[in-house]
């Protein structure tokens, strides 16, 4: 047992100096909710708010929904490379909320249109670490997703 108490100290020394060295980037996160609209009910909304709720106090935000794409032809000339993209039929939006909360919030999402959508649910934002978590936190984030039967659920 005395013998591995040195190995043990040797091999955290070691690990410390290795000399591994990670490259943190200005990048950030918003805090917020990204909201993702299935294609089956993107067509029936153009607008909505979301409202979340925590601490007896609520915040609204406007949501711009916008048509989701997704890569669909990719092209490299030695280290440049380009896609293409194409719309997949969702939509998607992102509602920014300064002070969220890391806590659990009542989120009430309302999308209209020629259908509306209204959903109330409980959601727990977590920690975002866009460069890693070597390099700190960014805002916190949560998603929602509406369904092709227009049910709405965190995800």
């Amino acid at each position: 047992m005395r013998a591995l108490v040195p190995l043990v100290f040797l091999l955290a020394l070691l690990s410390a100096c290795s000399g591994v060295e990670f490259a943190c980037t200005a990048i950030g996160s918003q805090s917020g909710v990204s909201v993702e609209v299935d294609p089956a009910v993107a067509p029936q909304v153009d607008s909505g708010t979301l409202e979340l709720c925590w601490d007896g106090r609520c915040r609204t935000v406007d949501l711009e929904l916008y048509q989701s794409t997704v890569p669909a032809e990719t092209t490299c000339e030695g280290e440049v490379c380009s896609a293409r993209m194409r719309q997949t039929g969702g939509k998607h939006a992102f509602g920014t909320v300064l002070d969220l909360p890391l806590t659990e919030v009542q989120a009430t999402l309302r999308l209209t249109g020629t259908e509306v959508v209204t959903a109330t649910l409980p959601l727990t934002p977590e920690q975002t670490y866009p460069n890693g978590p070597h390099c700190g936190a960014g805002g916190p984030q949560q998603r929602l997703v509406v369904e092709a039967s227009g049910t709405v659920r965190a995800g």
